[in-house]
């Protein structure tokens, strides 16, 4: 086959001409005539199109983490809340947030999606990381806003881009990511119940009864923390319930999600399109083909 056929002479010539291209995207979008840098992103291709539609765009990943000290000796054996880990918690939250909301600030950013808790803590320490994607507005040729929510400060939230573009095309916006965190010491049982138990399956009432104390303290806070935020409701909510590994004693309640308020006049409805159908076409056939 003749090489004059093909549209590039050679790799070099195919490297320059992609190395232009670049240079020709990048000078006619926001991120080359404003920052002067690549966008990053950890939307999916299809998220990023769906939130082009809200007026928004990726702009890059944004990351924060807080490490704060725990008091020696809260994890032993007594009563009661472990009221220092849930303190540790609560500050390395709020500074991690503060962080990926300074980040998002700095580069223009109305918002940060698709956020990702994780959460680290020994005896000694508690650590909070939240890694998430920037998105801002994409303007009009005469530089007018194609997104019409103005935020004071950028929002933070675990939704994803498809779930946010639903949720703002209903009328409802994020506003924050909250939390509510609780770790409660699980009462001793006394001689006597370990003997008369210890041959039977029953229920362990000291676990059970810890578990809803440090149920319902965590989801109170959530409450306070969503009227601080100024929201009406929470979605996404995610839960983390489980002793803690190096005191099995002490039980964790954890859980997280976005607070959201209604801004628009009204909630509308979205419209919802059938891609796959939901009834099976049934196939009917003569016995006789089967001879």
């Amino acid at each position: 086959m003749s090489t004059s056929s093909t549209p590039f002479s050679g790799a070099d010539h195919v490297e320059t001409d992609l190395r232009q291209l670049g240079r020709e995207l990048g000078a006619s979008s926001n991120a080359g005539a404003v920052h002067g840098r690549a966008t990053t992103s950890d939307l999916s291709l299809d998220e990023i199109l769906l939130l082009h539609s809200t007026g928004l765009e990726p702009d890059k990943v944004v990351f924060g983490v807080a490490c704060v000290s725990i008091s020696m000796g809260v994890w032993t054996w007594t009563s009661g809340s472990v009221a220092d880990a849930s303190q540790a918690f609560h500050q390395a939250f709020r500074m991690a947030k503060q962080s990926l909301r300074q980040q998002a600030g700095v580069a223009g950013a109305v918002g940060v999606l698709g956020v990702d808790v994780e959460v680290e803590f020994s005896q000694h320490r508690m650590m909070v990381i939240v890694t998430g994607t920037a998105v801002r507005p994409t303007n009009d040729d005469d530089g007018k806003s194609h997104f019409r929510v103005k935020y004071q400060s950028p929002f933070l939230c675990d939704l994803s881009a498809r779930d946010f573009c639903v949720l703002s095309n209903s009328g409802w916006y994020p506003l924050d990511l909250v939390a509510g965190a609780s770790f409660v010491h699980a009462p001793r049982r006394d001689m006597g119940a370990v003997i008369g138990q210890s041959g039977q399956n029953v229920e362990l009432t000291n676990y059970t009864e810890t578990l809803y104390q440090a149920r319902e303290a965590a989801m109170e806070e959530l409450q306070d923390s969503i009227q601080r935020a100024g929201g009406t409701g929470l979605v996404d909510a995610k839960v983390v319930d489980r002793p803690v590994e190096f005191a099995r004693h002490v039980v964790e309640f954890l859980t997280y999600g976005t607070a959201i308020k209604m801004l628009a006049k009204e909630h509308t409805h979205p419209v919802v399109s059938v891609v796959v159908p939901l009834d099976d076409r049934v196939q009917e056939f003569e016995a006789k083909t089967l001879g």
